[in-house]
């Protein structure tokens, strides 16, 4: 049997890769910090540890086919912050891989943030983290989503409340554009990933939900009245002051010693920036993925669209 280590188990993505290993019976190795982050599970061993203990990481790739690493930092200060866990842990998991299990299929969940590194230190951060990998001589595979969303995401349940309750919160530019993933796809096409239809290695992919060219704001204002079946109406929220919010939420944290919020500075470049389209014509070494999650029907699960 097939065994697959895990980082960032517990995560968002995290969680539904693990149940798409579990349902096609794969032995699953998963880091954690603490066992109770992850729900017992048949063919689930959680290793405790982290990124940075060579000890823990030894542990979770004994005996693994492959690893999917999804683990990654995405709040910070600084790119200090950021990279200790997406370059220096990512270096560390590929250090290890490297001289335990140098046949071992690696696959990097990067993010399409990697694709405009001046925009954010996440950004930069996840470009780094994938030149560790591609520097290596690993059979790796990276993957870069686009914005991915699912039915117990926090981070864009505010954009799916205020649209199910009649408003388009409209973060970017008019003519902006933006490619999407429902989290169950992602986490079918990295476990396809696992165990490939051909040789293909060594090669880094982006992925959509199928629509062609992504969406625009005023696709989504036309999608959520069509379910609501009533008006949708859009508040664009002014670049300066999305700026000034990202800066006094940094600043604020800064001067209190708590965790900076997800609006920084920036976040708000990312948010600003008019084209996050993905290219999906190719996905190597996984022919048989397709998407099956659709905006037009996962929208009725998110968070606020219970009773339509």
């Amino acid at each position: 049997m097939t065994t697959v280590a895990v980082t960032g188990a517990s995560g968002f993505v995290g969680h539904h890769v693990l149940q798409a290993l579990t349902q096609r019976e794969f032995q699953i190795r998963a880091l954690v910090r603490d066992s109770a982050q992850l729900e017992p599970q048949p063919n689930l061993v959680p290793v405790i540890g982290r990124l940075n203990q060579s000890s823990a990481l030894k542990d979770l790739l004994e005996g693994a086919d492959s690893v999917i690493h999804l683990a990654g930092a995405t709040g910070g200060f600084n790119y200090s912050d950021f990279a200790q866990v997406n370059v220096s842990g990512t270096q560390s998991l590929v250090n290890c891989a490297q001289q335990n299990c140098p046949d071992i299929r690696f696959i990097h969940l990067s993010s399409l943030a990697a694709r405009e590194p001046s925009l954010s230190d996440y950004g930069a951060s996840k470009l780094a983290g994938e030149k560790c990998v591609r520097d290596s001589d690993l059979n790796w595979m990276i993957v870069r989503p686009p914005a991915v969303y699912g039915p117990h995401d926090k981070a864009l349940a505010p954009l799916w409340r205020a649209l199910a309750r009649g408003w388009l919160i409209r973060t970017g530019p008019p003519d902006a554009r933006f490619s999407l993933l429902h989290v169950r796809d992602l986490a079918d096409a990295l476990v396809k990933l696992v165990v490939p239809t051909n040789t293909a290695s060594q090669q880094a992919f982006e992925l959509h939900d199928g629509k062609a060219n992504g969406y625009d704001w005023t696709d989504l204002q036309e999608l959520a009245q069509s379910v609501r079946n009533q008006p949708v109406r859009v508040l664009p929220v002014p670049g300066l002051l999305l700026h000034s919010m990202g800066w006094f939420n940094l600043l604020l944290a800064r001067s209190t010693g708590t965790r900076p919020p997800p609006l920084v500075p920036g976040k708000v470049r990312e948010l600003v920036h008019h084209d996050w389209v993905c290219d999906n014509s190719a996905l190597p070494g996984c022919d048989n993925w397709q998407p099956s999650h659709l905006l037009t029907t996962a929208l009725h699960q998110l968070p606020g669209w219970r009773d339509f």
